[in-house]
């Protein structure tokens, strides 16, 4: 059985020791038991959460409600109504508490046809701290609402208590699908759209047939994916994800439901790829008003969600800390101005690296009264840095980071903060976000570093939050919280995107193929396991490498959800490729061909809407857009070019092909990618000062938009060979084996082990 806790266990003794024998009882057995599982539902207008919950395959599910009462606290029972002395109420309801959190679970599972009337649901009310003498002294195992309902001290130990649930339990008979679709509804689903209809005497080998199946299919959370949408850990907690696993929506339904249940607190979702306002709004009204008793929107408030950056027209993390330290906010010219031409990252990392350098310059006085040597000698030599100056000597500001904690530099005001694409913000900022929590630092981040096209830092807590004064490190991601809650998840399923688009983006991202080796990766087998793949054949030893040998490695069918890489797939053979790769002499052929196609797929029934234009970034970027436009524009097709026409927060509009580059294309997906200029995946910019793992990151994330089919397109380059062998090689990929030493940049992150 597997065992979820939701929350870290308080002190509620009972709660504890049910816990633990239920644990003891039913570890063998197949099931999931849940602590502090949420319920939100309108029950006399509370939100519940059960003690525990269980759901077991033959003897159906359990509401435990545990209660720490010992015999002398309760008075009298009438009816329901049990009276109480020396006790926080003068009356407990404890039995009918049990039932309505019985029934409002079998609600949620009898609202979806899936699961409707398939599981048996039961509940009990556990009194640990009373024994049965007791209990049959005062009379109360007579009462009929108490009778067969209360179990006391003797029935709870590990055997007793497997013996009296499964002697009370209804059997169920499920089927394997049945149980598989039970557990997904009760852990929770994604949002999913109802599915499309499909026009009368469409052919069988329409896409549009393909795209209907793929909706039609339940979303259910997988294991990973619940612990990350409902816990609620005391501390700091890291998601490192790969593209597609649905960070962005977990991280919007955690806030959701913190929301609901701690209305006062103020929370914040922080994000990078501004064309996601909209996006992350909607996914967390739409999870708030599930979740809520009434069903209305979050007060946004309390839970606000903010751009890194921000500015006037949109709430933003460093504009908001900005005005509470009683400093002017930089805009992005103005940054221009200061430190002249640079990627959004730096100016990003720079305008964050001043912030702290003003609140410091603000606080020289207080600094002053310290009377550290230290301190004063740091914060001298970081006021006496010139702008230009300040990305050059980045350590100085960092290193005062653990002083600046201590000494309170930072006005506090958010409870919690959870960050999305962390990949692509600097520890600075990171630093920033830990001091401006209140209490328990519960900053919770995911990141993929795949998808680090800004920045290719990888978020570990050492490198994010460094260490303090005493040489700990300040945020420790390693282990576990009370009640076995991880402090580190890592979500390895993905479910946006086929298998032959995701291996392939891999095996371009890291250069598994590329001539003169591979660039980064991962060179241990558990590195490989967390990413979802097994290495079957070879290793990463420095033998292996010095004698030419290769590795040969897989993505197991247990790693692969997507409906389209199901043996059972109905539509298998009518699919295609998920992958078309297409090379030109000149970019006016790429564009021409492009829009033809585009004028092809809409004619067989794809909506625009379902179609992304994105082209890695290359030199004439404006121009280029502006052609693949023209183009479309000739064949009678709308577009959009996100960030240029309309307001830059919105990624799609209404009938419209939308076009976009690759770093508004990130976070977003659709149905087809038109992934273009991919002859830029192996070909840095000078002028913009990157090198080809900023490149290949950026192929990873055009092909990883694509829900079910991708065209590469662009002039001949050897990174079109690349992707002919992984087309070839696929479902294995077989490569030199490479070591640390022979990578430019190495993902593997051992913080957590």
């Amino acid at each position: 059985m597997e065992f979820h806790p939701y929350e870290a266990f308080d002190n509620n003794e009972a709660q504890n020791k049910v816990w633990n024998w239920l644990k003891d009882a039913f570890k063998d057995e197949e099931g999931i038991a849940y602590y502090r599982f949420p319920i939100f539902a309108k029950f006399g207008r509370l939100i519940r959460e059960p003690d525990i919950l269980m759901i077991h395959k033959e003897l159906g599910l359990w509401v435990i409600e545990c209660k720490s009462y010992f015999i002398k606290n309760i008075s009298g029972i009438q009816g329901h109504e049990w009276q109480m002395n020396n006790w926080y109420n003068e009356t407990e309801t404890p039995v009918v508490q049990a039932e309505d959190q019985m029934f409002a679970i079998k609600s949620k599972l009898d609202e979806r046809r899936e699961s409707k009337g398939k599981v048996n649901c039961h509940f009990k009310v556990a009194l640990p701290n009373i024994k049965r003498k007791e209990w049959v002294d005062t009379g109360f195992h007579q009462f009929p609402s108490c009778e067969g309902v209360v179990l006391v001290y003797e029935d709870l130990t590990p055997a007793a208590f497997k013996k009296r649930i499964t002697e009370d339990s209804q059997k169920c008979k499920l089927s394997d699908e049945d149980w598989k679709l039970v557990k997904g509804v009760l852990g929770g689903t994604l949002p999913s759209k109802q599915p499309r209809n499909i026009p009368t005497g469409t052919p069988a080998d329409n896409p549009l047939r393909v795209i209907r199946s793929i909706e039609s299919k339940l979303k259910i959370l997988d294991e990973t994916q619940q612990k990350m949408a409902y816990e609620v850990p005391e501390g700091p907690q890291r998601f490192r994800g790969l593209a597609g696993t649905g960070k962005t929506v977990l991280l919007a339904k955690r806030a959701a439901k913190i929301h609901i249940k701690y209305p006062e607190r103020i929370i914040g979702l922080v994000f990078f790829t501004r064309s996601l306002y909209d996006q992350i709004l909607e996914l967390i009204a739409l999870y708030h008003r599930e979740m809520h008793p009434d069903h209305i929107d979050p007060d946004w408030t309390k839970l606000k969600v903010l751009h890194a950056w921000g500015g006037r027209s949109q709430a933003g993390f460093y504009y908001n800390l900005a005005l509470r330290c009683g400093i002017r906010p930089k805009t992005l010219d103005t940054v221009r101005s200061e430190i002249g031409s640079g990627s959004p990252g730096e100016y990003f990392e720079y305008t964050c690296l001043s912030l702290l350098k003003d609140v410091i310059a603000n606080s020289a006085k207080i600094l002053q009264e310290v009377k550290d040597d230290e301190i004063n000698k740091k914060v001298k030599a970081i006021l006496s840095l010139e702008n230009d100056e300040v990305l050059s000597h980045y350590h100085l500001i960092e290193d005062f980071f653990k002083y600046s904690i201590k000494l309170n530099l930072i006005p506090q005001f958010y409870d919690v903060l959870l960050i999305d694409e962390g990949q692509d913000l600097p520890p600075i900022f990171y630093q920033l976000c830990y001091q401006s929590l209140l209490g328990a630092k519960q900053i919770y981040w995911a990141y993929d570093e795949a998808q680090g096209i800004g920045s290719l830092i990888i978020p570990d807590s050492a490198k994010m939050f460094g260490k303090d004064t005493e040489g700990e490190l300040i945020v420790d991601v390693s282990g576990y919280y009370p009640g076995l809650i991880q402090k580190t998840h890592k979500l390895k399923k993905c479910y946006r995107t086929p298998r032959l688009l995701l291996m392939t983006a891999h095996a371009i991202n890291m250069g598994l193929f590329r001539k003169g080796g591979a660039l980064q990766g991962v060179t241990q087998q558990d590195d490989w396991k967390d990413l979802g793949y097994e290495v079957t054949d070879g290793d990463f030893k420095d033998t292996s490498v010095k004698a030419g040998k290769t590795v040969t490695i897989t993505r197991p069918d247990h790693e692969t959800p997507h409906p389209i890489d199901q043996k059972d797939f109905e539509l298998k053979d009518k699919t295609g490729s998920a992958l078309v790769i297409k090379t030109f002499s000149t970019e006016d052929e790429e564009i021409k061909w492009i829009a033809q196609q585009i004028s092809n797929d809409i004619h067989l029934g794809l909506d625009p809407w379902d179609i992304i234009i994105t082209a890695l970034s290359g030199d004439d970027e404006k121009k280029y857009f502006a052609s693949i436009q023209s183009a479309l524009k000739q064949q009678d097709i709308r577009s959009h070019i996100a960030g240029v026409d309309g307001n830059p927060n919105i990624f799609r509009q209404d009938n419209c092909v939308t076009i976009s580059n690759i770093f508004r294309a990130k976070g977003n997906e659709a149905w087809k990618v038109y992934g273009c200029r991919f002859q830029y995946a192996n070909q840095p910019l000078s002028w913009k000062n990157e090198e080809e793992l900023h490149k290949r990151n950026e192929a990873f994330v055009a092909l990883t938009r694509a829900r079910a089919w991708c065209v590469a397109t662009g002039l001949e380059s050897l990174i079109f060979d690349e992707l002919e062998q992984a087309i070839n090689q696929y479902p294995t990929f077989t490569f030199p084996a490479f070591n640390k030493n022979s990578l430019k940049r190495v993902t593997e992150d051992d913080s957590d082990k």
